[in-house]
């Protein structure tokens, strides 16, 4: 077999692997988690240390990464639509970029005087990136995102024939993100399984899974009260699952008095989203299902002039932080269970002290705070002679008490 034959061979057997990856790609109802299946497949097949895929943000203004490979977190990257980064600039210009070498400056100045290489994710992790192959993924002229390839694992720039696949492979996504757009809202269970499998076995996720929907649970109470899986390790998962970062209960976090001044606890509970904080990019807005909270309109609506920054928490975590800024929420029903989280501001007095579970309620409360219970239980009924059974159960923080 002569070198052209074998060449021609090789290259057949490389689009036949790519288009088994790109038909399952467009089958799939999820493209998030086919992309994260498919990522070392698709790294393997491109010969590329890492590959990243972006869809563009609902503004329009930056790029979000969809799926990293190669890294140890899986924090979410933004990239600016612009010249400032070579993401960017294929998504600014809907062309693809192919750099042998991405610190060389004038191979930089030759495409675009402007264009530039952001070496900052390289000083900060200490990987160096050398190859890199940016193309947009594009439905027509409309721009949905950019695959972005790092490291040619031969040392090399990237051929002319991983240009053309990857060609071939954005037009895949592309039929996967509009797949996407069109279907109804993530399940949000669905995060659990991304869950690490030395965290909790595949098998026992999966029964976990079955268990709570079967009892009608949110996964997620399954996890950490019956699994005993560590509410950070869940928030992570949540924050990979959706694409954004994930905030973690604090204590001392301070109410934002503006941004809730026209919010209510009623209101929140209801949409489970507020706003958290103002950074220079954006509005930071807590969500426990930011799909969800974005596709409501209802920030925009509040915030008409304001760009959200959405972040993840669990619902565990969001009720602690409802509680820490509107106050501890009771009812006191009789013959009825009730969930009371105590604020680290100290309970609502005022409301609880009108009822005789309330008055009783008040000092356990604060005695909660001070030992670093974060959620009391209590469940009431009707006693004989008009007196009211209760029983106070608790959930007491590591390390307190």
């Amino acid at each position: 077999m002569n070198a052209a034959a074998g060449e021609a061979e090789e290259r057949l057997r490389f689009l036949q692997r790519l288009r088994q990856l790109t038909d399952r790609i467009r089958a799939t109802p999820e493209a998030d988690d086919i992309m994260l299946e498919m990522s070392a497949d698709l790294c393997d097949l491109f010969c590329a240390d890492r590959i990243t895929i972006y869809a563009l943000s609902p503004d329009g203004a930056c790029l979000e990464s969809k799926l990293k490979t190669g890294l140890a977190s899986f924090k979410q990257l933004k990239l600016p639509v612009s010249k400032a980064s070579v993401a960017g600039y294929a998504a600014l210009g809907r062309r693809m970029v192919n750099l042998a070498d991405v610190y060389d400056e004038a191979a930089l100045r030759a495409i675009d005087p402007e264009l530039r290489f952001q070496q900052g994710v390289d000083r900060r992790t200490g990987y160096r990136t050398r190859q890199m192959l940016a193309a947009p993924i594009l439905d027509g002229e409309r721009l949905l995102g950019v695959v972005q390839l790092i490291n040619n694992t031969r040392n090399r720039p990237f051929s002319a024939v991983v240009e053309e696949a990857t060609g071939i492979l954005c037009d895949a996504i592309a039929a996967a993100f509009a797949r996407a757009a069109q279907a109804p809202g993530r399940e949000r269970g669905r995060f659990a399984l991304l869950l690490p499998d030395a965290v909790l076995p595949r098998a026992q996720l999966e029964t976990a899974v079955r268990s709570a929907a079967a009892r009608r649970l949110d996964i997620e109470d399954v996890l950490l009260d019956e699994l005993g899986i560590r509410v950070g390790i869940v928030g992570r998962a949540l924050a990979e699952f959706y694409g954004v970062p994930y905030f973690t209960f604090q204590v001392e976090r301070h109410r934002p008095q503006r941004l809730l001044d026209s919010f209510n606890r009623e209101f929140v509970v209801r949409h489970g989203w507020m706003p958290l904080e103002e950074g220079r990019n954006g509005l930071f807005v807590l969500a426990v299902d930011p799909d969800a909270a974005r596709a409501s309109g209802a920030f925009a609506r509040v915030f008409p002039d304001a760009t959200p920054i959405w972040c993840v928490t669990t619902r565990r975590e969001f009720g602690w932080m409802v509680t820490q800024f509107f106050g501890a929420a009771v009812d006191t029903a009789p013959d009825e269970a009730t969930t009371i989280q105590p604020s680290p501001a100290g309970p609502a007095r005022p409301d609880i002290a009108q009822t005789l579970v309330g008055n009783a309620v008040v000092p356990l409360l604060e005695g909660a705070l001070r030992h670093g219970v974060r959620e009391l239980h209590i469940a009431t009924e009707n006693g004989p002679d008009g007196t009211i059974r209760f029983t106070v159960t608790g959930v007491l923080a590591p390390g307190k008490g």
